[in-house]
């Protein structure tokens, strides 16, 4: 492991960021807010480059995962060598103990201090492959376009079920363009995440590995390749499981606290639903899981209970054809 002269804790705005760098003795460095842009970027490093034996090579920075708004850091730190550890802003909240008020100040110094006490951790930032980064906007934008969409129909459902068909006529002239707009840029951001797909061969080759497993669609297997960074940020299946909220975890203590097993409602709810509904595919087909299922549910267990259970098994599955690179073979014999 690198051995850090300076750790640099960002609070990241969306105009600007608040900065705390702190020595190996977390002693206060350098305090500064600057804009979230190229600008403030080049007067964070004109800063930098005057704290002794300063070294972009033996410094980490730590942010809080925000989204776009990490980019003006990313996109000027990173092509210039900087160690940059994006992390989740609930683990570093669970990480952090007791804390009274909130300024961006005090959260940049927490940052930091979090940086130097847990840098054993660390998970260096590094690029997606650009095909990946692509589809994942493509699939943000396909996202909000079907919300958009669902807004306009449910309505209509809504006014037809009341009976209110008055309305129903005027929403449909006032929204009808709009709708047919929608649904045609619907279909031109999925020809388009289809031409990404196919100018890739290797995650074409890693989205036709997880659609030979029985229950998991085109859908599923693409956003499991999205959150996963192309199962470049996962390689353990368990850990998978726990950030797909699917892992179970026990619920006791001492002699008084004897919960019943459960999943954590700390995960990634889209992939979660997402697995879900490939395991009701695969209970729904003829085939092991779907006796598995039968088996269990008529030896007492809670169907919910199965289900999760076909989820987990669905992370682990994904993860071995991942790592064998061959295709999952279906063995059933009734």
């Amino acid at each position: 492991m690198i051995a850090y002269n300076y750790f640099i804790g960002t609070d990241i705005g969306k105009t600007t960021n608040a900065i705390c760098v702190i020595d190996q003795l977390e002693n206060r460095k350098l305090e500064l807010t600057i804009p979230n842009s190229k600008t403030g970027m080049e007067t964070l490093l004109k800063q930098l480059n005057k704290l002794p034996d300063f070294r972009l090579e033996t410094t980490l920075f730590c942010m809080e995962h925000t989204g776009i708004y990490c980019q003006p850091m990313v996109n000027f730190f990173y092509p210039i060598g900087a160690n940059l550890w994006l992390q989740s802003a609930v683990h570093i909240k669970h990480s952090l103990g007791l804390k009274r008020g909130k300024t961006d100040k005090a959260d940049a110094r927490l940052i930091a201090k979090y940086c130097i006490r847990h840098q054993r951790d660390q998970r260096l930032f590094r690029l997606t492959d650009k095909a990946l980064s692509t589809i994942r906007q493509l699939v943000q934008q396909r996202e909000r376009l079907m919300e958009m969409a669902k807004a306009f129909t449910d309505l209509s459902q809504d006014y037809q079920a009341m009976g209110l068909l008055a309305e129903l006529k005027l929403h449909e002239q006032t929204s009808g363009v709009a709708l047919a707009a929608l649904r045609k840029q619907l279909k031109l951001v999925e020809t388009q995440i289809e031409c990404h797909i196919k100018a890739s061969p290797e995650l074409k080759t890693n989205l036709d590995l997880l659609m030979s497993i029985p229950g998991v669609g085109r859908q599923t297997a693409l956003f499991m390749l999205i959150f996963t960074g192309n199962f470049t940020r996962f390689t353990d299946p368990k850990k998978l499981a726990s950030y797909a909220g699917v892992a179970p975890f026990a619920y006791e203590s001492g002699t008084s606290v004897r919960g019943r097993t459960k999943v954590s409602q700390m995960a990634n709810t889209k992939l979660k639903h997402l697995l879900h509904m490939a395991a009701l595919a695969a209970v729904k087909a003829k085939g092991e899981l779907r006796d598995y299922f039968e088996r269990k549910v008529a030896a007492g267990k809670r169907k919910m209970s199965v289900y999760n259970a076909i989820r987990n098994k669905l992370v682990h599955r994904m993860v071995s054809v991942m790592d064998r690179r061959t295709a999952y073979t279906v063995v059933y014999i009734k």
